[in-house]
């Protein structure tokens, strides 16, 4: 007879749910954000009580992450009974149409969980399931292309909770270190099409262009933050800034101890992770120590949990626990 672990473990490794902490991060933060500043007080997401709002932004993302996951394994279901017989649906610990079921039923809830935040937030949130798919299907064979949508999609995920967000710093950082990832774990773990002169260009006009839109096009609506709140000083800028310094040391450590796919893996995890010490530094910036500190204690829970969800959920050690 099945144990739990061996039903529910597969189900970690196909969701990906593993990494699913930093998109957990960028969300509360939003909403943690928003609550203190009351230009926002018309926003649902300002009035809800925090622990619901907290909850609905948990269950969306995890609805969207698993979405995302299951529906890779399903259009790569081929590609994987060759290359990768070890994971779930290929190795036959998932049936296809319990896939199916656990796909369908993670993009049902986060709807289900964007409903309180207001039309606009459905909004953002077809935006990320329609890049979701996209994706899946075809971006991620189109790197120039694949690592911008994967950022543009953590993007409209982070406007889900406050879809009139002013203050785009955040969601711009966010993007663009979605977007660095992507790049290096597709050089380091050397998987093809190889980067040309060509794609690199691509990739770098692509990020400028939505890098304009995310900066731009928020501080031009009606409400009056702008792209820098009243309480945030440029110089204090240095905080978000030198989570950037700081996050680039340890990727060169991590894949210079650990090349190929193992440090893509860490990569992963610890840029993961490094949502929320964006959120600290962020809150460092305005000058909201509380929420800094809050932020870096789950920054350092959630290294841990992913941690520990990447161990139990991968049956080799020297296996990759995620691929996008």
């Amino acid at each position: 007879m099945p144990t739990l672990s061996s039903q529910i473990l597969p189900a970690f490794r196909l969701t990906r749910l593993s990494l699913v902490f930093g998109a957990v991060a960028d969300a509360w933060f939003v909403i943690v954000f928003t609550r203190g500043d009351a230009i926002y007080n018309h926003v649902p997401s300002y009035s809800i009580p925090l622990a619901v709002d907290l909850a609905l932004a948990a269950i969306l993302t995890i609805g969207l992450f698993a979405f995302a996951g299951t529906l890779n394994d399903l259009l790569d279901l081929r590609h994987d009974s060759t290359f990768r017989p070890d994971r779930p649906l290929p190795s036959g610990r998932i049936r296809s149409s319990q896939a199916v079921v656990i796909a369908v039923g993670s993009l049902l809830a986060a709807i289900a969980a964007m409903i309180p935040f207001g039309s606009a937030a459905l909004v953002f949130g077809v935006l990320a399931a329609t890049g979701i798919l996209f994706y899946d299907a075809m971006g991620k064979y189109l790197p120039a292309l694949g690592v911008l949508i994967a950022g543009l999609i953590h993007g409209a995920h982070m406007m889900i909770p406050n879809p009139e967000l002013a203050f785009s710093g955040p969601v711009w950082l966010i993007f663009s270190h979605v977007v660095m990832i992507g790049v290096v774990v597709h050089m380091v773990e050397r998987k093809r099409p190889r980067p040309t002169g060509t794609s690199i260009g691509l990739t770098v006009l692509g990020w400028i262009v939505c890098s304009v839109l995310i900066l731009g096009l928020p501080a031009q609506g009606s409400l009056e933050g702008g792209f820098i709140p009243a309480d945030l000083d440029l110089d204090t800028l240095i905080w978000p800034a030198a989570a950037v310094v700081l996050f680039t040391a340890i990727a060169r450590r991590k894949l210079a101890g650990q090349p190929g796919p193992i440090g893509a893996e860490k990569l992963r995890r610890y840029g993961a992770m490094w949502h929320a010490v964006y959120a600290s530094a962020w809150f460092a910036g305005l000058g909201r120590w509380s929420e800094a500190g809050v932020f870096f204690g789950l920054a350092i829970l959630g290294l841990l949990a992913m941690t520990i969800l990447r161990e139990i959920s991968v049956d080799d050690p020297g296996l990759v626990g995620y691929r996008a």
